[in-house]
């Protein structure tokens, strides 16, 4: 179940890539930070479907996080207090399709496909 985030206003940091996002995560973990990650507005979609949300008053200190590991950061909205996301889950979000001789694997808007047996890349598109 994701962590909720305490009814304040609250900041979304939106990505890119998925890539940017998934280690944007491990950072602010690491680093200690109340978030989740969310499904961000629609026209905020430029091939990541993943944001993170986390309270207002984190939002320095967490891009400086990110800024020290070199973690692109798209842009940074600052939501109104009963605003309200839907959460993403990595279940949903991963898909894994079986074609035969080949596996693709897709992240939001990035796939990936190999030839199964030998695990030659066959394929790359999307968001990476």
């Amino acid at each position: 179940m994701p962590k909720e985030i305490p009814e304040e206003e609250k900041a979304l940091i939106c990505f890119d890539y998925i890539y940017h996002a998934m280690r944007g995560k491990h950072v602010l973990e690491q680093a200690g930070f109340d978030m989740r990650e969310v499904s961000p507005p629609v026209e905020y979609r430029t091939g990541c479907d993943l944001a993170l949300e986390l309270s207002s008053k984190d939002v320095e200190a967490a891009e400086r996080a990110l800024a020290e590991n070199k973690v692109l950061v798209m842009d940074t909205l600052f939501l109104p207090k009963d605003t309200r996301l839907a959460p993403a889950y990595l279940s949903r979000l991963i898909k894994v399709t079986d074609f035969s001789d080949y596996t693709m694997v897709r992240c939001g808007n990035a796939k990936i496909t190999y030839r199964k047996g030998v695990g030659t890349i066959v394929n790359i598109s999307g968001g990476m």
